[in-house]
């Protein structure tokens, strides 16, 4: 009986197919962790960096989202082609999308055979289907990088309900409605700083309070401000 592959193993196979994505580009591989969906992903390049940021984890629109899919089958005029998407998205209003990430214009030509074949099963599916090219990433590239230093404090605190402090912390959102990292953290003194960043991070990444993260990376300085309907601040 052939015996399910360990959890370590699996990785091994996630990070060689992250390596062979890149091609033959100078590309990072980024192990990223999304406090909005709790979980790791391996991404094989920068624009998948910002993809992620921008358009996914900030994104109040974005209810939940994968970005290891399975593969999915989709036909052109001459035969079907298996090819896997860089995201799955589910929005907030029920409708799901499907994202590929591209780097030029020519590789957007290269790829017109398979671009065409999945927008059409995107439509047999009734699903929305969308291309990320460099056109749409630069613009977020400075924005997306202060918020991976944000999603850091976040990370620290993976898996921690930290209740004393959240209590504390949405007391204070509640009374005060706006104002700065800094002074929360002041008033705030007898809780653990990093904790209270932490939570005010995935706080932001639900949607109750918008950062400001627009000049300046996260930190005392950034403003915040409290709204159940809040959106994040683009750059």
């Amino acid at each position: 009986m052939k015996s399910n592959p360990s959890l370590k193993s699996t990785q091994r196979l996630h990070v060689m197919d992250a390596y062979r994505a890149r091609g033959h580009r100078n590309n990072n591989l980024w192990l990223i962790y999304s406090p909005k969906m709790n979980a790791d992903w391996l991404l094989p390049s920068d624009r998948q960096l910002v993809h992620w940021i921008h358009f996914l984890e900030i994104n109040p629109e974005v209810k939940s989202f994968d970005l290891h899919p399975e593969n999915i089958i989709s036909h052109d005029e001459k035969e079907a082609r298996g090819t896997q998407l860089d995201a799955i998205v589910e929005l907030t209003n029920g409708k799901t999308e499907w994202h590929e990430v591209k780097s030029t214009e020519k590789e957007l030509v290269e790829a017109r055979p398979q671009l065409l074949a999945q927008s059409s099963a995107a439509a047999k599916q009734g699903v929305s289907y969308r291309v990320f090219s460099d056109n749409e990433l630069k613009p977020h590239v400075q924005s997306a990088c202060r918020w991976l230093k944000a999603i850091a404090f976040a990370a620290a605190i993976r898996d921690q309900h930290q209740t004393p402090t959240l209590i504390a912390l949405i007391s204070r959102l509640r009374d005060q409605s706006d104002g700065t990292v800094g002074e929360l953290l002041s008033d705030l003194i007898d809780y653990d700083e990093s904790v209270v960043m932490g939570l005010l991070v995935r706080y932001a990444l639900q949607s109750h309070i918008s950062l400001d993260l627009t000049k300046k990376p996260f930190g005392r300085s950034t403003r915040w401000t409290w709204n159940q309907r809040a959106r994040y601040v683009e750059s």
